[in-house]
C-alpha cells in the first residue's frame, strides 16, 4: 500500500469511525435480540416465564392484606380496619369459631390453626402494634391435675394428686399484641415462652413464636383470635381467601 492510499484512509478516518461504531451498535442489538428469545424459549419450555397455563393459583398463606370490616361477636356496630395485616401462619383449620347458646361450656372464639407438616412452624404477628401482654398460663406447685374428657362442658377435667407440679392451663405459653384502632390479636399455644416483652414494638410479620401443644392442646397449632376492647371478633372478616379448610368443623 502506497503513501497515497494510507492519506485515502486517514482522510476519511472520522467516517471509518463512524462506521465502526454503527456496526458495532448493530451486533450489539442483533445479540441481545437474540439472547432475549433464546431466554424466552427456555423460560416458557421450563414453565416459569410469563407464558401461564391458566391454571387459578391460591393465596399464599402470608399474603398481605389492606382493610376489613368487623364487628364483635356480640355486637352490631361495624368498624374498619385500614391497615396492612397478614395471616399469621401455616396450616388447616381445626377448630373455628362455636358460640352454642344452650350450653355456655361449648364456646370458642378464635381460629386453631395447625400445620400439619412436621416442623418448626412460625408465628407471625398479624399487624403492626405493640406487645400488651405476655403469658405462660402456668399454676405453680399445684396438686390439681386437668385431663381431656367428655364429661364436662370445656372438655377439661379436674382432679387433686400427689406430690405437686407444676401445670400448664389454656392458652400456655401467650402472647397479645394491640394494633391500630383499638383492635388486638391473641396467640396461644406457643412451642417456647416468648421473647417479646411487654411494650415491645412489633411490625406486620415479625416472628412472635413458633405453633405449639402449651396449655389445653392435643396437638400442635396455633390459637388465634382478634379482639376488640377484649370482645372477640370472628376471623373471617379479615381472611376471606386463605389456604384454610374445614372451617368451623
Amino acid at each position: 500500500m502506497d503513501f497515497f492510499s494510507l492519506y485515502g484512509i486517514y482522510a476519511k478516518r472520522k467516517m471509518i469511525k463512524k462506521v465502526c461504531i454503527a456496526l458495532a451498535i448493530i451486533v450489539g442489538i442483533f445479540v441481545l435480540f437474540l439472547y432475549l428469545v433464546i431466554s424466552a424459549f427456555f423460560a416458557i419450555i421450563q414453565g416459569n416465564g410469563a407464558v401461564t397455563d391458566n391454571t387459578p393459583q391460591q393465596a399464599g398463606p402470608f399474603i398481605e392484606f389492606q382493610q376489613f370490616s368487623y364487628k364483635t361477636i356480640n355486637g352490631d356496630t361495624w368498624y374498619e380496619f385500614a391497615h396492612p395485616y397478614q395471616f399469621p401462619t401455616l396450616g388447616v383449620l381445626i377448630q373455628g369459631v362455636i358460640l352454642d347458646p344452650t350450653d355456655t361450656g361449648k364456646k370458642h372464639i378464635a381460629w386453631d390453626i395447625a400445620d400439619p407438616v412436621y416442623r418448626e412452624t412460625e408465628v407471625k404477628a398479624f399487624a403492626d402494634g405493640k406487645v400488651v401482654a405476655v403469658d405462660d398460663n402456668i399454676l405453680y406447685g399445684t396438686t390439681r391435675k386437668w385431663s381431656f374428657c367428655d364429661e364436662s362442658n370445656d372438655g377439661i377435667c379436674w382432679t387433686d394428686g400427689n406430690p405437686p407440679a407444676d401445670i400448664q392451663i389454656g392458652c400456655g405459653y401467650e402472647i397479645v399484641i394491640e394494633h391500630a384502632d383499638g383492635l388486638s390479636t391473641d396467640y396461644c399455644h406457643l412451642e417456647y415462652r416468648p421473647i417479646l416483652k411487654v411494650g415491645d414494638s412489633v411490625v406486620m410479620g415479625q416472628l412472635v413464636g413458633y405453633q405449639g401443644s402449651t396449655g389445653w392442646a392435643k396437638e400442635k397449632n396455633l390459637y388465634f383470635a382478634l379482639l376488640r376492647g377484649g370482645q372477640p371478633i370472628a376471623p373471617s372478616y379479615a381472611f376471606t381467601q386463605t389456604r384454610l379448610s374445614n372451617w368451623g368443623q
